[in-house]
């Protein structure tokens, strides 16, 4: 995909505006094919990590997982995704889906970590609908 050379530079360049051409050769491979997986799922990851929008990311990875249940990638990254956008209980249940899924050592172990980090966390309640805070 095209999109994954943008994403490329921006990451070598720290290029915002290579980022959102990702986002957008991403989005063209959307609209061709819709049932088609892989888009989403870079384009979900790009927007958590690179760009900062937890919400888009979290709505594309939960694309993936209607399109392909088995893909346990994006539990992890729907998890890290939630987990920036203060929602614990979410980014746990994620994590955990990954571990009972996921197959890579070194993924699992950054995923044990994350849950580990979420899990000292002070008690967390929730305030404005989704959003968490710390109490």
């Amino acid at each position: 995909m095209q999109g994954d050379t943008h994403r490329y530079w921006g990451n070598n360049y720290g290029d915002l505006k290579e980022y959102w051409s990702a986002v957008e050769d991403y989005t063209r491979a959307i609209v061709l094919d819709p049932g088609y997986a892989e888009p989403y799922y870079c384009r979900g990851v790009l927007y958590w990590r690179e760009i900062g929008n937890y919400y888009r990311a979290i709505q594309d990875l939960t694309r993936v997982m209607e399109l392909d249940p088995g893909r346990a990638e994006a539990y992890l990254n729907r998890g890290l995704a939630y987990k920036l956008h203060k929602q614990p209980d979410k980014a746990v249940a994620d994590l955990e889906q990954y571990l009972a899924r996921g197959k890579d050592p070194f993924w699992r172990e950054a995923a044990s970590r994350q849950l580990a980090e979420l899990r000292d966390e002070p008690d967390w309640e929730t305030a404005g609908g989704d959003q968490a805070v710390p109490v």
